[in-house]
């Protein structure tokens, strides 16, 4: 018998690495009076951060899911965890450090639009150590997704599971380009917003954009733009997903949400256009609710009983064939 079919299958489907944040979510009044007392009609405290946000989404829709963090016993650590253990996030990766900390974000929203604005400290965060990130994550799990913030975690984990031959899913929305350049060249699918594709590019429009990371990695390039949708080179050219028009509540963690979206969808062996197509649609439900995790996230559940209509006849077959039971997590 081969090394390769006595090795035991992935007990995850996914493992994700990276910024670990509390959120505090406040829609703003129409009017404010600085210095002044308000009453809000939301107020909301939430885990947040990007590849954290991802991990609750896939999780939420049935996978088996991990995440990699360091958590101390402060209230920040136990909202955290508690978080992850609602959407159903496993803590066999969780690491026990009494002096760590999440994040901690305040996110105002406009009540106009859902456009958010957002204040964050990462000071004394604990971020990753080499020696923090299993050195079979890439056996153990079918897909690693890793945001751009702890570039360390992220690069370690990246190498591992491309040794164990994992799908590779980047979000990079925001960090050092010189970093973010070494981690786009370790992905197989990489999911950049477009200011930030612009600054490791170089270049304007988005099949620019696309055109020119294409020559620094092999990975497949994703570039979003918020409701004006998603754009993907594909070998016959630039392939646009529209966006799912709503009306916005709040936009955090709808890029989030697309990522852990986009990475379920690649999970199923879906093809490109309809692994967007999937991604903007739950990127649009979250936008309905305060907070990336809020009550309009897609559960297993709530994806099968959904209005399929919206999809294209691609999209419905392939959501036909999803077992309403997903497995267990061992």
């Amino acid at each position: 018998m081969s090394a390769s079919a006595s090795a035991p299958a992935p007990d995850f489907d996914a493992v994700c690495v990276g910024l670990n944040v509390v959120d505090v979510l406040v829609r703003l009044p129409a009017v404010v009076t600085r210095g002044a007392k308000h009453e809000t009609s939301g107020l909301v405290l939430t885990g947040g951060g990007p590849a954290s946000n991802a991990a609750c989404v896939l999780a939420a829709l049935g996978a088996r899911t991990g995440f990699v963090g360091r958590f101390g016993s402060d209230t920040l650590s136990l909202v955290a965890r508690a978080e992850f253990t609602r959407y159903g996030v496993r803590e066999d990766f969780f690491l026990a450090d009494p002096a760590a900390r999440p994040a901690v974000a305040t996110v105002e929203i406009d009540p106009a639009g859902g456009e958010r604005t957002i204040f964050y400290n990462v000071a004394d965060y604990p971020w990753l150590r080499a020696g923090d990130i299993s050195a079979d994550l890439g056996r153990r799990a079918r897909l690693i997704l890793c945001d751009g913030y702890d570039v360390g975690g992220a690069e370690t984990a990246l190498l591992a599971a491309r040794a164990g031959g994992a799908h590779r899913v980047l979000d990079l929305e925001n960090g050092e380009p010189a970093a973010l350049l070494r981690l786009l060249a370790l992905g197989t699918d990489a999911i950049i917003p477009l200011h930030a594709a612009r600054v490791l590019s170089g270049a304007e429009t988005s099949t620019e954009v696309l055109r020119a990371l294409a020559a620094l990695t092999p990975a497949q390039l994703v570039v979003t733009d918020g409701a004006r949708g998603c754009w993907a080179l594909t070998s016959d050219g630039v392939h646009h997903q529209p966006g799912f028009p709503v009306a916005a509540v709040d936009t955090t963690g709808c890029g989030d949400s697309f990522h852990g979206a986009y990475a379920f969808a690649l999970l199923q062996g879906w093809s490109l256009p309809l692994r967007l197509e999937f991604a903007a649609w739950v990127a649009s439900r979250v936008a309905l609710g305060l907070g990336g995790r809020g009550p309009h996230l897609p559960t297993r559940s709530s994806l099968i009983a959904s209005d399929h209509s919206v999809f294209s006849l691609s999209l419905q077959t392939a959501l036909r064939a999803i077992p309403s039971s997903p497995c267990k997590n061992p």
